[in-house]
Order: structure tokens, then C-alpha cells, then sequence
């Protein structure tokens, strides 16, 4: 369920109040995801940075970190991380990214970093495209926190329908 406009309003005012507070938690629990078929490498903070997935059959996930959100209602000081891919094949996907700590975007380029598609949506939900893409091309995606707390996590997950 998506959040009303007060509501995100309030959270953009105060600071983004319902995200978890870093990790270790009161109760001494570290929030993870399931380990991915991959995990995100630095340097990728820019298109011609971006780390080569290779070619991915569904399902394939890869896991990360922001280590810095925007600030003041803009995309600022936020840490983009691109990954670059190619599909097996032509068949329909989604594109699903997971987060924990903040309101985490993701975003399709093709190889020529034409934007395709852009999942930005506001608030914490998980976001999601649906996608038909040319296997014989590369794509890259952009993953990038707009609010929320240092090193936010997310888990990009790529599946059939």
C-alpha cells in the first residue's frame, strides 16, 4: 500500500522517520537480504562504471549498498550504482528492486544510457518495471537512494513475470 501524500510529505520534512535506523537494531539483529547471485563492486558510480553482469537468465538477483542519499529533496550527494546486463533472451522480465533504509530508485538505460523506463516512485515499497528487452544489446540499470539513511540497502532482482 502506497503512502498518502501528508504522510510522505511529513516523512520528507522530518527526516524520512520511517526508515529503520541503522543497522545493528536495538535488538542487536543486522538486517540482510538473501544472498544474491551476485553482490555490487565499486567503482560503479557512473554509466561507463558499471559492472558487467554478463549475460543473466531469470531469475538472477544482485545485492548492494548506497552509501549516501540525497538530501533537501534532491538527488545531490546520493551514491548511483550502474550495473550493465544482457538478457539470455527476448522473453519478458521484471525488474524488481528491494529496500531496506531508505527510498531507493531504479532505472533501465539502454546502451547508448537513452533512458527506457524509470521506476522512481515515492516511498519505501519495493519498485518494479516490466520489460521485453533485445538480447543482443547490452542494458544498464541506475539504482540510487533519494532519501534515507547511510548505506541503504537494496537487492535488484530480474524474473520472469
Amino acid at each position: 500500500m502506497r503512502a498518502s501524500l501528508a504522510t510522505l510529505a511529513l516523512a520528507a520534512l522530518l527526516g524520512c522517520p520511517s526508515a529503520p535506523e541503522p543497522a545493528p537494531l536495538d535488538d542487536g539483529v543486522e538486517y540482510v537480504f538473501p544472498p544474491g547471485d551476485a553482490t555490487e563492486q565499486e567503482p560503479n558510480d557512473a554509466a561507463g562504471l558499471a559492472q558487467d553482469l554478463g549475460v543473466l537468465a531469470a531469475p538472477y538477483a544482485v545485492t548492494g549498498r548506497s552509501s549516501a542519499c540525497g538530501d533537501g529533496g534532491t538527488w545531490g550527494d546520493a551514491d548511483p550504482d550502474w550495473l550493465s546486463f544482457q538478457p539470455a533472451t527476448g522473453d519478458p522480465l521484471r525488474i524488481v528492486l528491494d529496500m531496506h533504509g531508505g527510498d531507493l530508485d531504479v532505472a533501465l538505460f539502454d546502451s547508448d544510457e537513452e533512458l527506457v523506463q524509470d521506476g522512481a516512485a515515492p516511498g519505501l515499497d519495493d519498485e518494479a518495471l516490466a520489460v521485453s528487452l533485445d538480447p543482443d544489446r547490452a542494458w544498464l540499470l541506475r539504482i540510487r537512494c533519494w532519501q534515507g539513511r547511510p548505506d541503504a540497502l537494496w537487492r535488484l532482482r530480474i524474473e520472469p513475470p
